[in-house]
């Protein structure tokens, strides 16, 4: 296991910033002092981003708004996520800069992709928890399943449903809506 330093963390995310990915590709910190870069995703992966947030936005809270190109840079556990979609205070998504903190961020929604499973399901489901991100939305094409992640504690969800695509899922409060998992696409 290697350690992390301040000195190592603040290069890191200094090199992050000065990555020259192609278009469409997400460049993250999944794992400690390591960078990964993923390629654009399929058309079918981006029509469930679009399906999800045409469903939450009615039910956003207040003052609330998604983002789908923003990056959630988690400096106290030397992180940095690109979600397909989350959810914050109109405020914190008007910045000058290209990334939020995770302090105002209350859902984190990714759409499993074929090519990097693993990062969605067992990496960022740990990353979010640890940042205290209340919910963690998970829609697997793969599994066609959706899976709400809540109750973050000591780095962990202490809480989840899962539904197969068909079937509804409760997103909790403050959304309070019932998902359309019908909607979403296979692949």
């Amino acid at each position: 296991m290697t350690v992390t330093t301040p000195d190592s963390a603040v290069d890191l995310f200094k090199t992050l910033d000065e990555l020259d990915v192609p278009r469409g590709y997400r460049a993250e910190i999944l794992r400690e002092a390591e960078i990964t870069v993923s390629p654009p995703p399929i058309g079918k992966h981006q029509r469930n981003v679009k399906d999800l947030d045409r469903q939450i936005v009615p039910h956003l809270p207040e003052g609330y708004d998604t983002e789908v190109h923003l990056e959630i840079r988690m400096h106290h556990i030397l992180k940095s996520t690109m979600p397909d979609l989350f959810v914050a205070p109109e405020p914190v998504l008007d910045v000058e800069d290209y990334f939020v903190s995770p302090e105002d961020v209350i859902l984190a929604a990714e759409v499993v992709s074929r090519s990097n499973a693993a990062n969605d399901r067992v990496e960022k489901l740990g990353i979010y928890a640890a940042a205290a991100i209340p919910l963690y939305l998970l829609i697997d094409p793969l599994k066609a399943s959706t899976t709400i992640y809540s109750t973050p504690e000591d780095g962990e969800y202490t809480e989840s449903v899962t539904a197969p695509f068909g079937k509804s899922v409760e997103i909790p409060e403050p959304f309070g809506f019932e998902l359309d998992t019908s909607r979403f696409r296979t692949y």
